[in-house]
């Protein structure tokens, strides 16, 4: 990368950032409803990137449709547990099973990548959810400027002094300096929030988030790295310019989803 492209790439990051951030915030902490919405569209636009990538194709309406049944079967059955009748998933079952004869040769692989995604795009967002409902709108933000800190301190550290190349064959641009950056700046953010935000964290709570954030964050980076190497792809859409899709800008968001509802669960009360 040419010294004229790289502040090319962080301007637009940066750009992306200010225009995006701030939407993004305000719809988590305005209202219950508003979390719920924005969350439930995000993972409708990331299954849609994951199938894309998977498939290697635009979904079809068919695939859509499934997308949108599992987000409202999932959310009402955790929202309303006892009105929503097993027969419901059954029914979802059957109709990815028939979506799956679609492709006779690929059933079994079909239907592993469906629910795969389920997971990854569906269970992780919704983590995020029911932590804000729990626990309060406002603590997202300051789990999820934990996980900004790292990605922008790797970012930033990687570009400037990665030399020594964490895994080469799945994403070449991360480094372990990167890494240390990364870990560097989530343990002092999440320090920061302990001291002016949350202040039943002891010191060595915080440290700990800060670290294990930046940690699991990174896997999910990698993760989502191996998956766009395996069809060789350099981003999961275009929908942030200097970031990427929405899987490129949120996997280790989602990644780290269990983990900070773990944190408010044991150490945030």
């Amino acid at each position: 990368m040419s010294n004229f492209s790289q502040p090319t790439e962080f301007k637009l990051r940066t750009y992306s950032i200010i225009l995006a951030l701030p939407p993004f915030l305000f719809l988590m902490v305005f209202h219950d409803i508003t979390l719920i919405v924005v969350f439930a569209v995000l993972s409708f636009f990331v299954f849609q990137e994951f199938i894309e990538i998977v498939r290697c194709k635009n979904p079809s309406w068919l695939t859509n449709l499934l997308v949108i049944l599992t987000l409202i079967l999932f959310y009402l059955s955790n929202f309303r547990p006892y009105s929503t009748p097993p027969v419901g998933w059954y029914g979802f079952f059957i109709l990815l099973v028939l979506w799956s004869f679609l492709d006779r040769g690929r059933v079994t692989e079909r239907i592993s990548f469906f629910l795969f995604g389920i997971v990854y795009c569906v269970v992780f967002p919704f983590i995020w959810v029911k932590t804000g409902l729990v626990y309060g709108r406002w603590i997202l933000v300051g789990y999820a400027s934990i996980v900004w800190l790292n990605d922008i301190g790797a970012y930033l550290i990687g570009k400037k002094w990665g030399e020594h190349k964490v895994s080469p064959t799945i994403s070449p641009g991360k480094s372990w300096e990167g890494l240390l950056g990364g870990i560097a700046v989530s343990c002092g953010g999440a320090l920061f929030i302990k001291i002016f935000f949350i202040s039943n964290w002891s010191v060595y709570q915080s440290i700990i988030i800060g670290l294990l954030i930046a940690l699991i964050g990174f896997m999910g980076d990698l993760f989502e790295s191996s998956i766009k190497r395996e069809f060789q792809l350099k981003d999961s859409g275009r929908f942030l310019p200097g970031h990427g899709g929405f899987l490129d800008r949120f996997d280790s968001f989602f990644f780290v989803a269990p983990m900070i509802y773990f944190f408010q669960t044991w150490w945030g009360g």
